[in-house]
């Protein structure tokens, strides 16, 4: 690729490869750096495309028959070495430059990708695609879909991978390694605990020399406190919300809310006799409310009180 862009940059291509270097450089501001520093570095070293294949070993040879010839006449000796290691530096400086520019396109820097206030679906390379939702931060290794494909999550995200057993997919999600071949799911990062819905296929985590296997309609949970992996079943009645992002009910009844709770913030959610039947409606937003102002609200619609017995334990009461 870099041999194109040097050419793109020299004006020597043609109609059709001019314009899709070009959408090839619009693309991202990735693709627009490449090109920026792969012309930086070629012009710092004063190389054409023809030193792109230049004999390396060669040339350190040439230069060191260079240093050891004796001129004849004394008198010379002094302009004849200059001259010999100017031209050794200038191979040097070339040499040098082959190789910074070889590491440079060979070993990609990692693709950064971002939500802000709105859901950002993104397709991966291997035509996995990835749902980062509000304030969430998905970083692509540099090497993505080579020998196998990683990626690191910070905030909520939904996963639809492409299957390939030869190349697993790995989500380091903060401590935690999350391991794929081809299936859906849904990872929520909370301050108690970290989930991993499983929507379909299998899904291994890892933690430390922990590892637990889990398969649709089933969570993984890691307790944050004690850094403790678990496999909990889920009511799929939650895929919605979790989709969403969006916790949206009309006139449901409060124990069937409280189910819902439990399931999205693996909390316990006690009612008190009375209370169950009691209807609401309501809208609530995942990132942005917890579970204390979600409980909160439906004490306050339905009269009543509530409170938190421990860290994931609450009760509401007349």
């Amino acid at each position: 690729m870099e041999h194109k862009l040097i050419a793109y940059y020299e004006q020597t291509l043609d109609a059709s490869e001019q314009q899709e270097v070009e959408q090839w450089i619009a693309e991202s501001a990735e693709h627009k750096k490449t090109y920026e520093d792969t012309i930086r570095i070629w012009k710092s070293s004063r190389i054409d495309l023809v030193y792109t294949q230049y004999n390396k070993e060669l040339a350190w040879q040439k230069l060191q028959q260079q240093l050891e010839e004796k001129p004849v006449a004394v008198p010379e000796k002094a302009k004849v070495i200059t001259l010999n290691w100017r031209k050794g530096l200038a191979v040097a400086a070339s040499i040098a430059a082959l190789v910074i520019l070889f590491l440079f396109i060979n070993n990609p820097k990692p693709e950064q990708f971002t939500a802000q206030k709105e859901h950002r679906t993104i397709e991966l390379k291997d035509e996995s695609k990835v749902t980062l939702y509000e304030e969430a931060a998905l970083t692509v290794a540099g090497d993505f879909n080579k020998k196998t494909r990683t990626v690191t999550l910070k905030g909520n995200a939904y996963f639809d991978i492409a299957k390939n057993r030869d190349k697993p997919f790995i989500i380091h999600d903060n401590d935690v390694e999350v391991e794929v071949l081809g299936t859906s799911f849904t990872i929520q990062q909370g301050v108690d605990y970290n989930t991993v819905f499983v929507h379909s296929g299998r899904v291994k985590a890892t933690l430390g020399d922990k590892s637990v296997v889990a398969v649709a309609n089933q969570k993984i949970v890691k307790d944050n406190r004690n850094n403790q992996l678990h496999i909990l079943p889920f009511n799929n009645a939650i895929n919605d919300a979790l989709h969403t992002q969006i916790i949206k009910i009309k006139d449901m009844r409060v124990d069937s809310l409280a189910e819902m709770l439990e399931n999205l913030y693996n909390i316990q959610l006690q009612l008190a006799p009375g209370i169950e039947s009691k209807k609401v409606t309501s809208t609530y937003l995942i990132h942005s409310e917890t579970p204390d102002q979600i409980i909160e609200n439906i004490a306050l619609m339905i009269n009543a009180s509530w409170s938190k017995t421990d860290h994931n334990q609450y009760l509401i009461s007349k």
